[in-house]
């Protein structure tokens, strides 16, 4: 190979870790951080594990059968205290005994078994709500860190371009003085305007590689962002925060505090259970047959039998009473906690749709200042050309484009991240919600 066919392969192999990230779209993002992180991972886990709770306390309803066995080879040597003459009695005896049979059980009335039953349905419920409010919580963090990154973006384009017009200013601010058409101060405050945007731009390039791993460590791979915010974008349509106060029982919190309502009423209806009577169903068939006795013979017996038992606690040293006023208390703790959450969730959804609200506001007073600033860049540079303004002017003018341009896309960003944590706090957030975020950044939906 020729060493000048050596140079593109060298230089790809140098080039950043970041700089092979293929870039990624909000719902491509969310979707392989559901498929990689390991939290989530581990919420599935936790929920198939509590679905098999309810088969478990419904086991406790069903027939209950077992079948027994036994096996033994005795030997006996019997000393008699005095002979008997009339019954020539052995004095050693071997034994072969045989058991074996089967037994079935059905409950009647256990009120104890049916909350078994009650915790498992609960516990299957809160496990599916956990799971819910885990992915919900895993497609917050990867839309922000996507987010984040677009945000970064825009603000590093911003950057690069008030870093290129200052070096460009200051080029011509010393050309200028060179010459005797511009005094010492405004080369030197030029100068230090450049310097400055360089500084900014080495800064919103950090930020940038920052962000990118954030977003690469939710998603399991590199990954980059192409979007970015349009000065067309308008803020995104919502209900009026009263129809969003109405979903309050719908919250991922809200589910998990009803979910424990119910396990402390199957706790209590099990404390009740513990002081009831108990009626069951049983049925078996036994055979023993045993190859030796006394006298040297042989014997054997079968037995069938079904009918109904009952029991009935009487005194348990207090644990009953004591059992059912625990439950009592820990249904009141779990009714309490469901208020609770309430009004979080409640506070939530208000904080969450003044964020949406003020992060529009924010966008339409960014957009202004952006067209404002671009208006005003542009006359300055027509001014100072004419000697209508001067170059400080000029590169105030810049530095309030490169701020304009950063606080758009601050806004943009704040107005996404706004609506997705909006519908996550009615537990509403999904693929659709998603979708329609990202049709909203690309201006196919306002």
């Amino acid at each position: 190979m020729k060493p000048v066919k050596l140079i593109p392969c060298l230089f790809a192999l140098l080039l950043p870790q970041w700089g092979l990230a293929a870039p990624v779209s909000l719902e491509e993002a969310i979707r392989d951080a559901l498929d990689h992180a390991p939290a989530l991972q581990s919420a599935m886990a936790a929920r198939n594990s509590a679905r098999e709770d309810r088969l478990l306390g419904r086991a406790w309803l069903l027939p209950y059968v077992v079948t027994s066995g036994s096996w033994k080879s005795m030997q006996q040597d019997v000393v008699y205290d005095r002979p008997i003459a009339l019954l020539p009695l052995a004095n050693e005896m071997n034994m072969k005994q045989q058991k074996y049979g089967i037994k079935m059980y059905q409950p009647l009335f256990d009120v104890e078994k049916w909350s078994y039953y009650e915790q498992g349905k609960a516990s299957e419920a809160m496990g599916e709500a956990a799971f819910r409010r885990s992915e919900r919580q895993t497609m917050l963090a990867a839309a922000a860190a996507w987010l984040d990154v677009m945000r970064a973006h825009d603000r590093l384009n911003a950057a690069r371009a008030s870093e290129q017009a200052m070096t460009r200013l200051a080029e011509q601010a010393k050309a200028s003085f060179d010459v005797g058409l511009e005094p010492v101060n405004t080369s030197l405050a030029a100068a230090s305007r450049r310097d400055l945007a360089s500084a900014q731009r080495i800064r919103a390039e950090q930020a940038l590689e920052q962000s990118r791993a954030v977003l690469s460590s939710l998603l399991g791979h590199d990954a980059d962002v192409a979007a970015n915010a349009t000065p067309q974008l308008v803020p995104l349509k919502m209900k009026p925060q009263q129809e969003w106060l109405q979903q309050v029982d719908h919250a991922d919190q809200v589910q998990l505090a009803e979910r424990s309502v119910d396990l402390a009423e199957a706790g209590k209806l099990k404390a009740i259970g513990a002081a009831l009577p108990k009626v069951q169903f049983v049925a078996g068939w036994d055979r023993e047959k045993s190859s030796s006795g006394t006298f040297g013979t042989g014997s054997h017996t079968q037995t069938g039998y079904f009918g109904v038992e009952m029991t009935m606690p009487l005194y348990a040293g207090g644990s009953t009473w004591a059992q059912q006023r625990k439950s009592e208390q820990e249904k009141i703790k779990a009714a309490a906690d469901l208020d609770e959450a309430k009004r979080s969730t409640q506070l939530a959804i208000r904080q969450a749709w003044l964020q949406w609200q003020g992060t529009g506001y924010e966008m339409d007073a960014m957009k202004a200042a952006l067209t404002s600033a671009n208006a005003e860049q542009e006359a300055a540079r027509a001014g100072f050309e004419v000697g209508l303004r001067t170059m400080t002017e000029v590169l105030d003018a810049e530095e309030r484009l490169a701020s304009a341009r950063a606080g758009y896309a601050d806004s943009v960003a704040s107005q996404g991240m706004a609506a997705l944590q909006l519908y996550a706090a009615v537990g509403e957030l999904g693929e659709r919600q998603v979708s329609e975020v990202q049709g909203w950044l690309t201006g196919s939906v306002h």
